[in-house]
Parts: C-alpha cells; structure tokens; sequence
C-alpha cells in the first residue's frame, strides 16, 4: 500500500531479485484470479514481502510458471504459482486497500477513493468472504485509527499502534502454525515503522495542505524545516529500534527458504530507506 518495504537492488544476487520478481508477478497474478483484474493495480511490495515471509515458513518447494501479461503482453516473465501464502497475501492486499478506500471516503470526501470503492466492491466482498474474520479485525483497527484522526491527537504512538495492530494481525495467520508470535511481533513493528515514516513523508504536503498529521498536531511555529530536522534526529533513534524488534521476531522464526531477500530487506533495505527520508533525500521505491 505504501511502498516502503521493498528490496535494496544492488545488495541482492541476480537470482534472488529474479525470485523476488517472480513473487511479485505472482501476487499480481493471484489478485486477478482471486479477486478481480481490477484489484490487481492495488499491488504492492508491501505485500510482496508479506508473501515471501509467509511462503518461506513452509518447507513445500515453489512452482513457478512462465507467462505473458497485460504489463508484458510480448515477453514472459516467471512466477510463483499455486502458492498459499501468494493466495492470502492477495485476499488480504484486496481487503486493506479496500478498508483504506473507505476511511478515506468517510474521513476526507475524497472522489478518488469513492471510485476505488465501487471499482473494488466486488473483489472485497470474494477476499472478506474468505477472510470474515481478519476484514472485520482490520475494520475495527481503521475506526480507532480514524477517530484518533478526528480528535487530532499529536501521540504518533497512539495512530501508529492503531496500524500496527492491522500488520500485526495480517502477519499472522493461522497457517503458519508456531510461527505466530513472532510473525505478529514482526509485523506489529513493520507497521509502526510504516506508519512512522509515512507521516514524516508527508509533514511538507499536510502542512501545506492543512490536513491532519500527528508530527503538526502539537507543531505551533513557524519554520517547519528546523522542526523537521529536530523530528528527524529523533525518530531515528526509535525507528531504528523499531526496526531492531522486527529483527528479533524474524530471528526467532523457522524460515525455510529466501532468507536472502527477507534479510536484504529487514535488514538493510529499510534502514537505507529510513535514513534517505529522514535525511529529506528522494529514494525511488521502484523496482
């Protein structure tokens, strides 16, 4: 959804990014046939990594296909096919994006996201059937989330728990089996570092804008630069931490397969990420 939880290219061996990408292609595959050909422009790498990280606690090796697309109708690109972990990870992409589409609707009016509601209506009712459970839990979350937006609380700890709590629960379904508490404590920390981040991203434009955000909530002066570069000093600090406890979760998992590409990303493609926006430096999140 966001576009913060991806790869460090140049860090990782060709035949792993190649894996990665066939991941990729494979959630994009798996929103079609699941949910809709529509759902799949809500495709993310968030969610790609939500794949990977489920897929690799299964001992059960990998199918991939080869096959032309919309995106590339002229050469074939490999991907992950028949994969459980790919399947759920495109129900609940479908049904985040969704939820997210309605908060904003109800929250801000916004045109854009009244469209995405009635493009997406059909997918979110196939994945939410599946998943009644897991939509209603996520639902819930964006209430909480929405009214402390409302009340413009300036506690990021408040809004980003709130989020974190969504990661938390997609992080770990039940088929992972003993894998659940770290998984929930990893994605818990996924989502505050998420949240975090993105709401410094977007201090300029709220600012600009003035539209609510928990770093201008309490921010009563008038050179936003010097209270960005104060802001930024300190969540270094603790959203390195934060990213240190997504670490110990991952540690205490049983991963049996692309360790590479998991670790490229928890370990060092986020920190690189965390210190270009802090540093106010454009990183592109294109792969």
């Amino acid at each position: 959804m966001f576009g913060y939880v991806n790869i460090l290219k140049d860090e990782l061996k060709v035949k792993d990014y190649m894996l990665f990408r066939s991941y990729y292609c494979g959630l994009c595959r798996s929103m079609g046939k699941n949910c809709s050909q529509i759902s799949r422009f809500g495709l993310s790498y968030d969610m790609t990594f939500l794949a990977i990280l489920l897929s690799s606690l299964s001992p059960e090796p990998l199918l991939e296909k080869e096959g032309r697309c919309m995106a590339h109708p002229i050469n074939k690109r490999k991907y992950i096919a028949c994969e459980s972990a790919v399947d759920y990870a495109a129900n609940v992409s479908v049904i985040l994006y969704y939820c997210k589409m309605k908060d904003d609707w109800h929250d801000d009016g916004s045109f854009k996201a009244l469209i995405g509601l009635a493009l997406y209506r059909g997918a979110y009712k196939k994945a939410a059937k599946k998943y009644p459970e897991l939509s209603e839990k996520i639902n819930e979350h964006l209430r909480e989330l929405s009214y402390f937006e409302r009340q413009k609380v300036s506690d990021i700890d408040l809004t980003a728990d709130c989020f974190a709590k969504i990661t938390q629960d997609l992080f770990s379904p039940d088929f992972i089996g003993e894998n659940r508490r770290p998984a929930a404590w990893l994605g818990y920390n996924i989502g505050r570092w998420i949240y975090v981040i993105d709401a410094f991203t977007d201090i300029d434009s709220d600012f600009k804008n003035k539209k609510y955000n928990p770093f201008l909530a309490g921010f009563e002066g008038k050179d936003i630069e010097v209270y960005k570069k104060k802001l930024a000093d300190d969540l270094s600090v603790s959203l390195t931490f934060t990213l240190e406890n997504a670490a110990s979760g991952y540690d205490l998992m049983k991963i049996y397969k692309n360790d590479e590409i998991l670790k490229n990303i928890l370990f060092l493609s986020l920190k690189v990420r965390q210190d270009s926006i802090l540093a106010d430096r454009s990183l592109t999140k294109d792969v």
